[in-house]
């Protein structure tokens, strides 16, 4: 008995359900775009204008943090190269 039809019977059927969820998923997408656009203008311009520098706020923030979290972040090799460094130089002293 061969494992191959189950193998194709198993990923077709993999296929289609992760199909029906993203077509879900973009039809509930689509409704809520079409939504917030309803919202959008129904603003005023100063409340459009407000709500766009919160949004601009927002994204500096978070890119400002992202970048802050790279900064601090520390690539494994860096740290090996200076823990080993530093105990050259500490042998070094003795």
């Amino acid at each position: 008995m061969s494992i191959e039809p189950l193998l194709r019977k198993a990923t077709i059927k993999a296929i289609d359900g992760v199909s029906k969820k993203v077509a879900t998923a973009e039809s509930k997408a689509a409704r809520k775009a079409a939504s917030l656009l309803a919202q959008w203008d129904a603003l005023s311009t100063e409340e459009k204008e407000h709500a766009a520098t919160i949004a601009i706020a927002a994204v500096t923030t978070a890119v400002a943090a992202i970048v802050a979290m790279r900064r601090a972040a520390k690539s494994p090799v860096k740290t090996a190269v200076k823990t080993v460094a530093k105990r050259i130089v500490k042998r070094g002293k003795r």
